[in-house]
């Protein structure tokens, strides 16, 4: 694959768009049931990172065991600018959802 910046961040140099966050705007304290769903949101999110890294170094090793790729495979892939931006475009979905989730009362 060619092009595309691994960091993630846009190629086209486009400013993105604000995401809409329960903190955009003005400050506001937290009740003692937002900071529990808060913890609960974070907590949950940790749980899931936790699976899937240990799930992503198993794929990893087993592709390199099966000799499919070498090992500095995943550390050297650039991908196109194309996958950039299917990957900001997730990654913004993902944030959103969280957001809304935390507003909910």
């Amino acid at each position: 694959m060619t092009g595309g910046d691994p960091s993630g961040r846009d190629p086209s140099g486009a400013v993105p768009r604000p995401i809409n966050a329960a903190t955009s705007g003005q400050d506001q304290l937290l009740s003692a049931v937002d900071v529990s769903q808060l913890v609960a949101v974070t907590l949950r999110l940790a749980m899931e990172v936790g699976a899937l890294r240990e799930r992503l170094r198993t794929h990893e090793a087993l592709l390199v065991q099966q000799g499919v790729w070498p090992e500095a495979a995943v550390e050297s892939f650039a991908p196109s600018t194309e996958e950039v931006q299917q990957r900001l475009a997730e990654h913004r979905d993902l944030i959103e959802a969280l957001a809304r989730d935390l507003q909910r009362r």
